[in-house]
């Protein structure tokens, strides 16, 4: 159980992550999984990250859901529902390095892309939402990180910022709470854990007011490269605690 300084530490974390992903509504995982496991379990810390990460979609969504087009999100709702047993089966059984480094290269590919204005024409291709919204649950489950490549579908259908923000909390919301519902039935949920996500929500509320705060100040030009450069810093902060890990090893 968090608790002491160390407890302090991820309340800035989560308040920072919150700000970030209440802005562009993806990020969070980015922050506050890497600060979570220096205290805790690689697992107790996946699922208190994923845990936490659906209350402040729900608050997103409830500010964007005017702006939802549920019609163009069917495919990426379903393949991310689609995952989410398999990226359990993978947390509770495996250590997924190699996903891990698969799921970095192709967020940073796809983040030079986006920066360079390079659309993929698969992007835009009948069932690529299912591939993207399965990849993305994959490595959400199992990493707690795999926003950025969700990120970077919904900006290849050029769609608005609000329009950006809704599909991202609607797809992500669909994602985590199947995936909570299978960390419970699995065990990977104990009391701890929920002490450690109560404690947790003052911060993300905080975090979430001051998102809201940043969003109302972009235009869509600035929201865009604000999306952008989260989606680089993902794809970096995942090819660089794979490289720790072998130098480490």
């Amino acid at each position: 159980m968090l608790s002491g300084p160390e407890l302090v530490i991820v309340l800035v974390a989560v308040v920072v992550g919150a700000t970030i992903m209440g802005t562009v509504s993806f990020g969070m995982g980015l922050v506050v999984a890497p600060v979570l496991l220096l205290f805790l379990a690689p697992k107790p810390a996946i699922v208190t990250v994923n845990a936490i990460i659906p209350i402040l979609l729900s608050l997103v969504l409830l500010t964007t859901w005017r702006h939802l087009e549920f019609r163009r999100l069917r495919g990426m709702a379903l393949g991310g529902i689609l995952a989410v047993p398999l990226g359990v089966l993978v947390l509770a059984s495996a250590n997924p390095a190699v996903l891990r480094i698969i799921i970095g290269l192709a967020i940073l590919g796809l983040g030079l892309l986006n920066l360079l204005n390079i659309q993929l024409p698969l992007a835009r291709r009948r069932g690529s939402g299912l591939l993207t919204g399965f990849l993305t649950s994959l490595s959400i489950t199992t990493l707690s990180i795999g926003g950025p490549l969700a990120a970077s579908y919904v900006m290849a259908q050029h769609w608005r910022r609000e329009q950006m923000r809704a599909a991202l909390a609607f797809y992500f919301l669909c994602t985590y709470i199947v995936a909570f519902a299978l960390y419970s039935l699995t065990g990977l949920v104990d009391r701890d854990t929920l002490v450690n996500i109560a404690m947790l929500i003052p911060a993300i509320v905080v975090g979430f007011g001051l998102g809201a705060l940043l969003v109302r100040r972009m235009n869509e030009g600035v929201f865009r490269y604000a999306a952008i450069g989260v989606i680089i810093t993902g794809s970096l902060v995942l090819l660089g605690q794979e490289v720790f890990r072998a130098v480490g090893g």
